[in-house]
């Protein structure tokens, strides 16, 4: 699944993982009275099911959904999903606690230490979006080891706003200063189960500091110490006499799925402000209503709060066009992400697999058994060990056959620094000698062993890869690069001589390829891979300096992508992951247009469960294939897609599944459909094994 970096949610801060379940909306006969009143009883609203949005909706370059900024300014974007409906609805929401305010806002206290804490301010008159400085002083040692990093509350840490991770200075042992940046704008409160907007009035109110000592459930509590200010503010125009204040407005009100949607728009601050936390987008399939109240909200069934939607508004969808409109597709190359444990030869019969215990060379006049037995001798030395079994004939996890020399065997183990997992390493190492003995590739100055980002054919040499800790840091440049470029080692002699380089243009098709492996672990979190768009007259081999696409940026390789040459500069993504499975370009990758795809009748999942054992998979006479899990996972069919076709079509028994089984991985090569299939047994080791199917062979029912 395309991968982004996603934004913290503030109710996940709060509640420890404790996420919305639905976010409501009045019914029809209470609209009425959602437009003139700025509060709602929970006897007023009707809840209906909200929606994950995937971080494959979000726009390039992107930290999230939506961004608020003090003053209460909306921004943000988002691509259309694929919810398979005619009419979405998109709304902000948010998660507030639901207890009760502790005092009113116009009372005055003094400072109220918790222990032996004070705060003091630098002015006890402040106006909207002035910072002050607060600072804290201990009476004696603190008990609790010193944050670098509190919470900074304004009406109240529980029911007021909560600036998370302001850093906190520590001028000695027992003093600390730190930030309140006063509001700008009203805010939402919650009062005896109410939700209003509390517009932004002169007043006297509390400051307080949280998450100084033990973090553990720290954002739960009223705070460490508290203190008053007086705020000066002009007479308030937003969300006073009763009047509806928030807004949202949709750059359009029709698209396509995929489609971009700016948002801009305005509401009351959310409990918890700064960046990056904002309200969070949902977007739903309308139901069959008119009218939808500004603001409105639920009890929470599992944190014991309140979960609020604002201003939703109604996008329209229409058609985009479907995988028959294409009609028969060329197919030029293609290549896969992900490590690939089988490895069709590039010009030749020759196929690599990876076993259970060692390798095999298919393809010629009888396979060849390649021995792994020296591996764990080739990484003597090295804080590298095996991460596999058995150690004596390990299996690897990314195999490569050299296209020139043909007894030059490329392949990755998996790896621990001093046998401490995660995270898991892949070694790159080659053989030469049908594995009579092994070698690692050779290292570019500045990297390490641990680096290894997978191997590559390029034509008539093989590149492996590289792509240390600090290629993911700038975010001007693609992930897993140096300034654009990503370091390699070369080989043109099938590994008897190396030299440093750095990836180049495919040898076919437009100049875009997947970057680096970053390995992960796909049981848990998935593994990264970008994906890279080089110049759009790039020729093979040669430096490039690698950008990013303005759609996909990553996929979690852990579901093999495939990337489809269709000409010079065409390209199809196909991942069987995202929502969004079938990706054209016809500008070489700059640029991407969601295609649909027909659905397989029973075998629906959302955007966060396909099974790693579904693959989607072009062929060279232009047919999709597509393995299936059923649901239930007690079995795995294969379905085939013609050009130009309406519907899958099933082809029987392709598979050959048996109890316990699943396919590992799956290739396609100019005549067949080739896979591995693992059998997990209750006791006992799993074993593996290779087919081969015909392209001719695989007929629909």
């Amino acid at each position: 699944m395309a991968q982004f970096n996603v934004r913290p949610k503030g109710n996940l801060l709060r509640w420890g993982g404790v996420v919305a379940a639905a976010f409501v909306l009045a019914s029809c006969a209470s609209a009425s009275i959602a437009s003139t009143t700025n509060m709602l009883t929970p006897s007023q609203i009707e809840a209906i099911t909200s929606s994950y949005m995937a971080p494959t909706s979000m726009c390039p370059s992107s930290q999230g959904f939506l961004t608020q900024s003090l003053n209460g300014d909306i921004t943000g974007c988002f691509r259309v999903p694929a919810l398979h409906s005619s009419s979405l609805l998109v709304s902000m929401s948010a998660y507030l606690d639901g207890g009760f305010k502790p005092a009113p806002t116009t009372t005055t206290s003094p400072s109220s230490p918790t222990g032996n804490l004070t705060l003091t301010l630098s002015t006890t008159r402040a106006t909207p979006g002035e910072k002050v400085k607060v600072t804290g002083h201990y009476a004696g040692l603190p008990s609790s080891p010193r944050q670098t990093y509190v919470n900074v509350c304004w009406d109240g840490c529980l029911n007021g706003l909560q600036e998370d991770g302001v850093p906190a200075r520590w001028t000695s042992g027992t003093t600390f200063t730190t930030t309140l940046q006063v509001p700008e704008t009203a805010w939402l409160e919650v009062t005896h189960g109410v939700v209003s907007a509390h517009p932004l009035t002169s007043g006297n109110y509390q400051v307080a500091v949280q998450c100084l000592g033990d973090i553990s459930g720290c954002a739960l509590q009223s705070g460490d110490a508290h203190t008053t200010i007086a705020l000066v503010a002009p007479k308030p125009s937003r969300c006073v006499s009763a009047k509806r204040c928030e807004t949202l407005q949709l750059s359009t009100t029709t698209a396509q799925v995929g489609a971009v949607v700016q948002i801009r728009g305005w509401a009351p601050l959310q409990s918890i402000i700064g960046q990056p936390f904002s309200y969070d987008l949902s977007i739903t399939k309308a139901p069959e209503r008119r009218a939808y109240p500004a603001l409105s909200y639920s009890q929470n069934p599992k944190g014991g709060g309140l979960d609020v939607v604002l201003t939703p508004r109604v996008l329209n969808v229409v058609p985009s066009r479907s995988w028959a409109s294409l009609g028969r597709v060329t197919y030029v190359s293609s290549s896969f992400a992900g490590p690939s444990p089988i490895t069709p030869s590039s010009n030749s019969s020759l196929i690599a697999w990876c076993q259970a215990s060692g390798l095999v060379i298919t393809g010629g006049s009888s396979p060849v058994h390649v021995s792994t037995h020296g591996v764990a001798s080739a990484l003597a030395g090295t804080p590298l060990r095996l991460f596999s079994s058995p150690a004596s004939n390990p299996p690897c996890s990314t195999v490569l056959i050299d296209p020139v020399h043909r007894d030059s065997i490329f392949a990755g183990f998996d790896t621990a620094v001093n046998d401490s997992a995660p995270p898991i390493y892949v070694a790159g190492l080659y053989t030469t000698d049908e594995g009579a003995t092994w070698r690692r590739v050779p290292v570019p100055a500045g990297y390490s062993l641990e680096d290894f980002g997978g191997f590559r054919d390029e034509g008539t040499t093989v590149a492996a890869l590289f792509a240390g800790a600090n290629n993911y840091q700038d975010q001007r440049y693609p992930p897993g690069t140096d300034a654009g470029r990503v370091a390699a080692e070369v080989t043109s002699d099938g590994g008897a001589t190396w030299s440093a380089s750095s990836l180049g243009c495919p040898t076919s098709g437009p100049c875009a390829a997947f970057g680096p492996l970053q390995w992960g672990n796909c049981a848990m979190n998935g593994a990264n891979q970008p994906l890279l768009i080089g110049p759009a007259h790039g020729t093979a081999g040669g430096s490039v300096r690698w950008t990013d696409s303005t759609w996909v940026t990553n996929v979690n390789s852990c579901f093999s992508q495939q990337l489809v040459a269709t000409s010079a500069h065409g390209l199809l993504l196909l991942d069987p992951s995202s929502q969004y499975p079938l990706l054209q370009s016809i500008d070489s990758g700059r640029t991407w247009t969601y295609r649909t795809l027909p659905s397989i009748k029973g075998f629906g999942y959302g955007a966060d469960s396909v099974p790693q054992s579904n693959y989607l998979l072009m062929a060279p006479d232009g047919s999709l294939f597509a393995t299936q899990t059923i649901p239930a996972g007690t079995r795995q069919e294969l379905f085939r897609l013609k050009p130009g076709a309406t519907s899958w079509c099933q082809v029987p028994n392709a598979l050959h599944w048996v109890v316990g089984a699943t396919v590992t991985s799956m290739r396609v090569t100019s005549t067949d459909l080739v896979w591995n299939q693992s059998v997990y047994p209750s006791s006992g080791n799993p074993t593996s094994s290779m087919h081969v199917a015909s392209l001719a062979s695989l007929r629909c029912q």
